[in-house]
């Protein structure tokens, strides 16, 4: 049950799969996998967080607002890069250590990621703990792989001009990220 809690809670849309997903097609397969290894960097530290429960602390008011203020302003960032991006143009950082970092800052501000594992997850912990955050980690690594191999398939079939496309939609839904995120933080500070 948690593997496939997991498997759709990764899979559906959000900051962390839209990231796997265009730098999937962009990138390629090694570039992918080093993000997606921030990523699960990030899940690492929450299942962390979850195992020696301090989840309270992040679903706490301050805690929110402070990632969710890093999330706006990572999030413009990467829709600006986005956005100014053309094809024959690398991101800035795109070396290993800079997907890397991506992957996990991304995540590690992502208020889908924080909702999911401290209300979605918590209540499915308990004395198989271990193996749950195990079974857990699997179906959200399983999930993005499968992204990442989706997109691998179609990337043989995009053109210059529609990599240049796909790079302004990621932008425009960063952005919808950093107007639903601001609207939280708004509502959270009033």
């Amino acid at each position: 049950m948690i593997f496939l809690i997991a498997f759709i809670g990764a899979i559906t849309p959000g900051p962390d799969i839209l990231l796997i997903l265009q730098t999937t097609l962009r990138f390629g397969i090694k570039k992918a996998l080093i993000t997606l290894f921030g990523i699960a960097s990030g899940w690492i530290f929450y299942l962390a967080i979850l195992y020696f429960g301090f989840v309270n602390f992040f679903t706490s008011n301050f805690a929110q607002i402070v990632l969710s203020i890093f999330g706006v302003i990572y999030l413009l960032y990467l829709s600006f890069l986005l956005y100014k991006n053309d094809n024959n143009l690398d991101f800035k950082d795109s070396k290993i250590v800079g997907g890397y970092k991506r992957g996990l800052f991304i995540n590690l501000s992502n208020p889908k990621a924080i909702l999911f594992f401290s209300i979605i997850v918590a209540p499915y912990m308990d004395k198989n703990m271990l193996f749950n955050l195990t079974l857990l980690f699997l179906g959200l690594f399983s999930s993005f792989l499968l992204v990442i191999f989706i997109a691998l398939y179609f990337r043989g079939f995009i053109t210059n001009k529609l990599f240049n496309i796909i790079d302004k939609i990621c932008a425009f839904i960063f952005l919808i990220f950093v107007v639903i995120l601001l609207i939280r933080l708004f509502r959270d500070l009033l």
